[in-house]
């Protein structure tokens, strides 16, 4: 028990401080000062940006099975027609709050490589929190709380 709880903390932390993914070659400024690579952030985002990612997903209308047995040529299709909004939901998810997001998106495309776009995306699918929404909506559903039969039945039982 004292494990799991220590993992849940380490989890909180996380998704509070936020996990640093060094993957953008440093603006030239910033290289004449030494410094190399800048990192992104990436935490758990309020729910209003979940939202705006979700929406992003939605109209991009991949299914799996689209993605299974690419060409090179196909591949590239699927980049040219969902790169941009792929670079979208990755800037609503570690933009700073001061920046606009579509300039962040166009600096993220110019800066990022394959690699460390891969790495950025799977610390934002560990960290978007979509799995702890997923759990809230399911356990309302799946308990009912909120029908007015289950309300008269408690109060009579009290």
């Amino acid at each position: 028990m004292k494990d799991r709880e220590t993992k849940l903390r380490v989890a909180d932390t996380l998704l509070e401080k936020g996990v640093r993914v060094q993957c953008v070659t440093a603006p030239l400024l910033f290289r004449w000062f030494g410094l190399k690579k800048l990192n992104i952030i990436l935490r758990q985002r309020p729910l209003a940006d979940l939202v705006r990612i979700s929406q992003v997903v939605v109209r991009m209308g991949l299914q799996p099975h689209d993605l299974q047995g690419l060409t090179l040529a196909a591949a590239y299709k699927v980049v040219q027609a969902h790169g941009a909004d792929a670079l979208r939901i990755l800037s609503i998810a570690s933009a700073p709050a001061w920046l606009p997001r579509r300039w962040y998106a166009w600096w993220l495309g110019r800066h990022l490589t394959p690699k460390a776009f891969a790495q950025a995306w799977m610390v934002f699918t560990l960290t978007s929190g979509v799995s702890d929404f997923i759990g809230s909506i399911r356990l309302i559903v799946m308990e009912d709380n909120l029908s007015p039969t289950n309300i008269g039945s408690t109060q009579k039982d009290e």
